[in-house]
C-alpha cells in the first residue's frame, strides 16, 4: 500500500520550513485590475508587487504633548536605537530610521518583520521600552500610514474635532496631541468627539485615548451615516459645526495586505462596489456637520478608486462647487505619493470585462453611476489629481488614499432646507393649518405627511433644521445597542460635597466645580471626573440624545481613611497632569534624589530621604499628596517636570502609580536605574514563588495572592508590609484603603472594556 498523499491546505496556503502556515500572496485578479488601471508608475509593478509581499515594518511615534516629549526623544536616540542606526538589516536596509516626512523626529520605523524582532537579542531592551511606554502614553504604536490624515487636518487648539470612523483610536490619539500643543499645558478651547459605529470597539477605543488623560474628549456610539446632530448653547435650535473633520471610511482594506494577509486569497474588485454606497453616505454626512471654511479630510486603506476618487467624484458634483479639493501635496515635505486619477475602470467579479462608463453596463446591476470617471471636461474641473495615493513601495508603508476637502459655502441641500425654514417663519401661522399642533386632528387621530411640490415629505420646522436623517438599518441598530451606560451628572455649583475636597487639598475657590462629573444617581459617588467647560456644555444638552461612551479624566477617587476624617477622597494620577497646580495645600516638590526614592522604594521611611525632604513631609498632615519633581536647572536628564499621587504616612511615604509609569519615570533619570528594579522586582517574584513551594499552604496562598494582586493592579508593585510596630500600622492603612480605591473606577466601564473582546 503506497504513501497517503497529503491533504492541500484551504486558502491558498501553504507551510513554510519552519513548520507556519502562510498564505501564498498572489491574487490574479488584484493585479489584472490594478495593472489595468495603471496609478502605479511606469517600470514600479514589480517593486509594487514585490512590496506587498514583504511583512509591514513595526513604526511607533512619541506622544507630541507634554513636557516630556523632547526628553523621551533623546533617550530613543541614545539609549534604544543608538547602535541600531548604523546596523543593516538582512535586506540591506538600516535597522532602524527615523520616517523622513513625520515632523521633529517623533516617528520611527523598524525595518525588520516581527519574527525577526523576537529573534533577534538586540531588540530585547527595545521591546520591553516599547510595551511599558505604549502603556502609560509615552508613545504609540501605529502604523505609518495611519499617521497622515491627522497631520493633513491642520487642528489648532479652538478647533473642534469630529473623528466620524475612530475605533481603534490611534489617530484619535494625535487628533488630541494636536489640540493639547498650547502654551504651559493649558486646556485648549476644542475638543475632539470620536464615534464608532461598533459598541465594543468604542471600548478599545477608550482604553487607547484614556493613556492621554485628556479632559477635552468624548466617544460617542453611533452610525457615522446617520450620526445626529449635538446641540450647545442655549437656544433650542443650535447646532455644532466642526472645525475639522477626519472621514476614515470602512473599507476594503486591500492597501493592508502586508499586514492583513488573507486579503490575497479573498480580495475581489466586488468588495470595493459593495462598500461604495456607505461611504459616500458617511462623506455626506460629513460635509452635512463641517462648517463653512472648515475642513474634512477622507481616507481609506484601499487603493480602489471605486472607493476613493469615485466617492470623492461623485459627491463634488453633488456639491456643486461648494466644497473643492485641497492641494496638500507640499504640507507633508519628503512624502512620496502619487497623484489622485482622472480616468478608471470598473472590473466584473470575474475579470472577464471591464467598463468604463455606465452606458456600457448591460446585465449587472450591482454597479451605479456614481462609480464611474466623470467626463473628461468635468474630471479637469473636479482637480481628482490633487488626492493623495500612498503605495507600499515608495516608502516601505502599507497602502492610503487621502483626499482633503474644504467647504467654501452651504451645501445645495442645506441651502434648501434653509430657505423652507425661512418661508416657514414668514409665513402666517393659518397657512400651517392644524399640523403645527403636534399634527394631530380634532378627533384625536394623527394627519397623513401631505406631499409638497418638489416631492419632498413635510416636516416640522425643528425636524427641518436638525437636518436628522433616517434612522440606521436594523442590522446598524443591534450594534449600537451594546452596554448600557451610567449618566452623566454634573456637581452643582452649591453641592455641600465638593467644600471638605477644596479645604482639604487647597484647591482655589473659582475652580469650576460645575466641569466636576460623576457617574451614579444613587449611592456613594466613588469616583469624581473634570472635563473641559465645552464638553461639559454638550453632554448636558445633548445627555437624553447621545449616546456617551467615556469622557473626562479621573481627579479623585473615594476611599475613607480613619487616620483623614476630613476628606474622603484621594488624588488619582489621571487628573495630576489637570490639577497639580491647584493642590497649593497637598504638593510636595523633592529634589531629584528623593523623588527617585519615593518611586523605587514601596514604602520608604522618612528617615531615608534628605533633611529637606523630611522636613516637608513633617510640614504636611497624613493624607493622599501629590509629589512633584520641577526638573533639572543644572543640565541633568530630565529637565521636565514629573508628578506623582501618593501617599504621606505616619512615618512613611508610598507612590501610587503603576509599572508602566513607574519604569517611564525612572528611565527618563536613568536607564541603569529602570533597569536595577526591573532586575529586584524580578527577584522578588522569584523568592515567592520559591517560599510559596517550600511551605506548601496552597489555601492561605490563594488568598494572599487575590489580596496583594489587586493592590498591585494600583501600586504597580507588591506591596510587601515593613516589620516595625509603626510602619506595620502605616502600610496596612495605606494598602487596604488603595486597594479599597483601585475599585472606584467606573464599574461598569471598566467591566464593559473587559468584556469587549480585548
Amino acid at each position: 500500500m503506497g504513501r497517503r498523499r497529503p491533504r492541500p491546505f484551504k486558502n491558498k496556503r501553504e507551510r513554510d520550513g519552519g513548520g507556519y502556515i502562510t498564505h501564498v500572496k498572489e491574487n490574479k485578479l488584484f493585479e489584472k485590475y490594478y495593472k489595468e488601471l495603471g496609478f502605479v508608475p511606469e517600470g514600479e509593478w514589480d517593486a509594487f508587487m514585490n512590496a506587498l509581499r514583504e511583512p509591514l515594518p513595526i513604526t511607533f511615534r512619541i506622544t507630541s504633548f507634554g513636557g516630556e516629549t523632547a526628553e523621551l526623544k533623546k533617550l530613543v536616540k541614545t539609549e534604544f536605537i543608538g547602535k541600531l542606526l548604523e546596523e543593516k538589516s538582512e535586506t540591506d536596509k538600516p535597522k532602524v530610521v527615523c520616517l523622513p516626512w513625520y515632523p521633529d523626529e517623533l516617528g520611527w520605523q523598524l525595518n525588520s518583520s516581527r519574527q525577526e524582532v523576537r529573534r533577534d537579542a538586540r531588540f530585547e531592551k527595545l521591546k520591553t521600552f516599547l510595551l511599558q511606554e505604549t502603556e502609560c502614553g509615552g508613545i504609540s504604536r501605529q502604523e505609518a500610514v495611519s499617521m497622515i490624515p491627522p497631520m493633513l487636518m491642520d487642528v489648532k487648539p479652538h478647533h473642534k474635532v469630529l473623528d466620524m470612523c475612530a475605533a481603534p483610536g490611534s489617530k484619535t490619539a494625535q487628533l488630541i496631541e494636536y489640540l493639547h500643543n498650547t502654551p504651559d499645558n493649558q486646556i485648549p478651547e476644542g475638543y475632539v468627539v470620536a464615534n464608532d459605529v461598533d459598541n465594543k470597539r468604542c471600548y478599545l477605543m477608550t482604553h487607547q485615548v484614556k493613556r492621554l488623560n485628556s479632559p477635552c474628549c468624548a466617544i460617542i456610539n453611533h452610525d457615522a451615516s446617520y450620526l445626529p446632530n449635538l446641540r450647545y448653547g442655549e437656544g433650542p435650535r443650535e447646532f455644532v459645526k466642526y472645525d475639522r473633520i477626519l472621514c476614515d471610511v470602512p473599507c476594503s482594506g486591500d492597501g493592508t495586505l502586508r499586514k492583513n494577509q488573507d486579503i490575497w486569497s479573498k480580495w475581489t474588485p466586488n468588495q470595493g462596489i459593495n462598500l461604495h454606497g456607505i461611504q459616500m453616505k458617511i462623506l455626506k454626512r460629513g460635509l452635512d456637520l463641517l462648517e463653512v471654511g472648515g475642513r474634512l479630510v477622507y481616507s481609506t486603506c484601499s487603493l480602489n478608486p471605486v472607493e476613493d476618487e469615485a466617492v470623492i467624484a461623485s459627491m463634488l458634483q453633488q456639491c456643486e462647487g461648494t466644497v473643492e479639493l485641497v492641494d496638500v501635496s507640499q504640507e507633508i515635505k519628503n512624502l512620496k505619493h502619487t497623484p489622485g486619477l482622472s480616468y478608471w475602470k470598473l472590473m466584473t467579479k470575474d475579470g472577464s470585462e471591464f467598463f468604463d462608463n455606465y452606458a456600457s453596463v448591460s446585465n449587472y446591476t450591482h454597479f451605479q453611476p456614481s462609480m464611474f470617471a466623470p467626463a473628461k471636461e468635468e474630471s479637469e474641473t473636479l482637480n481628482l489629481h490633487r488626492c493623495m495615493r500612498v503605495l507600499p513601495h515608495q516608502q516601505d508603508t502599507g497602502g492610503f488614499f487621502i483626499a482633503v476637502l474644504e467647504k467654501k459655502a452651504t451645501l445645495p441641500w442645506q441651502q434648501k432646507k434653509e430657505a423652507k425654514l425661512a418661508e416657514q417663519k414668514e409665513a402666517p401661522s393659518e397657512a400651517n393649518g392644524g399640523d403645527v399642533k403636534d399634527n394631530k386632528m380634532e378627533d384625536g387621530g394623527t394627519t397623513q405627511p401631505a406631499d409638497s411640490g418638489d416631492g419632498d415629505t413635510k416636516k416640522r420646522p425643528a425636524e427641518e433644521e436638525e437636518d436628522l436623517n433616517p434612522k440606521p438599518s436594523k442590522m446598524v441598530s443591534r450594534r449600537l445597542h451594546g452596554y448600557k451606560e451610567d449618566p452623566y451628572i454634573f456637581m452643582d455649583e452649591k453641592d455641600p460635597m465638593w467644600d471638605p475636597i477644596r479645604t482639604f487639598y487647597g484647591i482655589p475657590e473659582d475652580f469650576p466645580r460645575n466641569q466636576v462629573m460623576y457617574r451614579t444617581e444613587n449611592g456613594q459617588r466613588r469616583t469624581l471626573y473634570f472635563v473641559s467647560s465645552a464638553i461639559r456644555d454638550l453632554v448636558r444638552k445633548n445627555n437624553d440624545r447621545f449616546k456617551f461612551i467615556n469622557l473626562g479624566v479621573k481627579v479623585f477617587g473615594r476611599s475613607k481613611s480613619p487616620l483623614v476624617p476630613d476628606c474622603d477622597y484621594r488624588i488619582a494620577q489621571e487628573g495630576l497632569v489637570t490639577m497639580k497646580s491647584l493642590l497649593q495645600k497637598r504638593t510636595i516638590v523633592l529634589s531629584k534624589e528623593d523623588f527617585i526614592v519615593a518611586i523605587t522604594k514601596e514604602n520608604p521611611l522618612f528617615k531615608e530621604f534628605s533633611s529637606d525632604g523630611v522636613s516637608k513631609f513633617q510640614a504636611i498632615d497624613v493624607g493622599s499628596v501629590g509629589i512633584l519633581y520641577k526638573g533639572s536647572e543644572s543640565g541633568c536628564r530630565p529637565a521636565c517636570e514629573l508628578v506623582i499621587c501618593g501617599w504621606r504616612g505616619k512615618t512613611s511615604i508610598r507612590a501610587f502609580i503603576n509599572n508602566g509609569l513607574r519604569f517611564h519615570y525612572l528611565r527618563l533619570f536613568s536607564e541603569k536605574l529602570a533597569e536595577d528594579l526591573a532586575i529586584q522586582m524580578e527577584l522578588k517574584k522569584q523568592q515567592k514563588k520559591d517560599k510559596e513551594k517550600s511551605t506548601g499552604e496552597e489555601e492561605g496562598n490563594v488568598d494572599t495572592d487575590l489580596t496583594e494582586n489587586a493592590c498591585e493592579d494600583q501600586t504597580g508593585v507588591d506591596l510587601e508590609v515593613t516589620k516595625g510596630e509603626e510602619n506595620e500600622e502605616d502600610a496596612g492603612d495605606d494598602g487596604v484603603d488603595e486597594c479599597d480605591n483601585d475599585n472606584d473606577n467606573d464599574k461598569s466601564t471598566d467591566k464593559q472594556i473587559d468584556g469587549g473582546g480585548s
